[in-house]
């Protein structure tokens, strides 16, 4: 590498919500990162798992950023042989990123989290790398926990995090939003009908589940369908390898997952029911689209989307209702509910945060790479 080329580090993974937030950072076109990175003064290199979801979003999406593989551990909340292999893994991961961030005299390091992020601020504090980390849920997870004493800056997505941060810890942490990409919310609706072939009489109801599906929310979601069918366009994001078959429905789609083309969904979505990742939820915000949120239970994770959930529907923006209640004349209900009193959450999802929060991060992440201190755009 050039000696006059500054290098960024980005970490993150598990989730795209791990991952798509650094595309915004960098490529939104108000960032003040795009230009110099375009121009080639600031390289990219992101270190994720070997074979994580990671790896094949950065290549597909930004081959022309560095993948920088590490092992990397998993927290299960099951009994599992992996679990005594974990250590050595994240070990073994540490000193691969302790090494690279050597090699490519790494000036800055910005963490999405994941279980990926630790080792690299690890090794990025060990070579006094400034690191700037960012939880996006409403509360701190446990990369989060385990990196935050060896940030500069932690960024946290909703005021109320603040409260469940060590107060040793507060006087670093700036509340900041999520970043979105601004190409989520450029889409016209003629484009978006003629692409979806839907009737644009119709009120449209968006369904996903994240970026890796949701089972569990399709399967109650699929009794509705033939209904709700009547009288709505349906956009169901199902996740991969999980379409199942849905005949006598001419308004609905369903698609494995949805890249770019979910800008053309949030343009003409007047309606989603969906998980409660914070990352999903921050963009249908930003979208003015009134959301139901059926978040995952403790069964399945550490409670963060049911937290989440509560905060949206306590600020007027969302209804939140227990997958266990998902019934298929409750989400019936709920849908029409929403389409009934829609105007009245958009005028609340007015005062949502947009995607303005990716070029105060970008900004951050600059002052840091010409200067080694921070501005302070928050």
């Amino acid at each position: 590498m050039a000696s006059d080329v500054i290098a960024l580090a980005l970490t993150g993974g598990g989730t795209a919500g791990h991952v798509l937030p650094h595309f915004a950072v960098v490529s939104n076109d108000d960032s003040p990162l795009k230009a110099p990175v375009d121009r080639g003064e600031v390289k990219i290199f992101y270190f994720g798992g070997l074979s994580g979801m990671e790896r094949q979003i950065v290549s597909s999406n930004r081959p022309e950023w560095t993948y920088i593989p590490i092992r990397t551990g998993k927290l299960r909340r099951y009994f599992s042989l992996q679990n005594f292999l974990d250590p050595f893994n994240i070990l073994f991961g540490f000193i691969s990123a302790l090494i690279a961030i050597r090699r490519y005299k790494i000036k800055c390091l910005f963490s999405k989290g994941g279980f990926v992020s630790a080792p690299v601020v690890w090794a990025a504090w060990l070579n006094r790398v400034p690191v700037v980390i960012h939880e996006s849920d409403a509360t701190p997870a446990l990369a989060t926990k385990l990196t935050i004493p060896f940030a500069r800056r932690a960024l946290v997505s909703f005021e109320e995090t603040l409260s469940s941060i060590p107060v040793r810890f507060r006087a670093k942490v700036r509340v900041s939003g999520v970043p979105l990409r601004s190409d989520l919310f450029k889409s016209s609706r003629t484009s978006a009908y003629e692409f979806f072939g839907f009737d644009s009489n119709r009120p449209t109801l968006l369904v996903f589940g994240g970026s890796l599906g949701a089972e569990g929310l399709n399967r109650r979601f699929s009794d509705s369908i033939a209904e709700l069918g009547r009288s709505w366009n349906i956009i169901h994001i199902v996740g991969k390898g999980k379409g199942f078959a849905v005949d006598g429905v001419p308004f609905y789609r369903q698609f494995e997952f949805l890249n770019s083309e979910m800008s053309l969904a949030y343009s003409i979505a007047d309606v989603a029911l969906c998980r409660a990742g914070a990352s999903s939820i921050f963009e249908l915000a930003a979208a003015r689209i009134p959301m139901i949120l059926v978040p995952l239970g403790l069964h399945q994770s550490r409670g963060d989307q049911i937290i989440n959930a509560k905060l949206f529907s306590k600020k007027g923006w969302a209804v939140s209702c227990p997958e266990e209640e998902l019934s298929k004349d409750r989400i019936i209900e709920l849908v029409e509910e929403l389409r009934t009193s829609g105007s009245d959450y958009r005028a609340r999802l007015e005062r949502a945060p947009g995607a303005e929060s990716a070029a105060r991060i970008a900004a951050l992440l600059s002052s840091f790479l010409m200067t080694s201190k921070a501005v302070e755009p928050f």
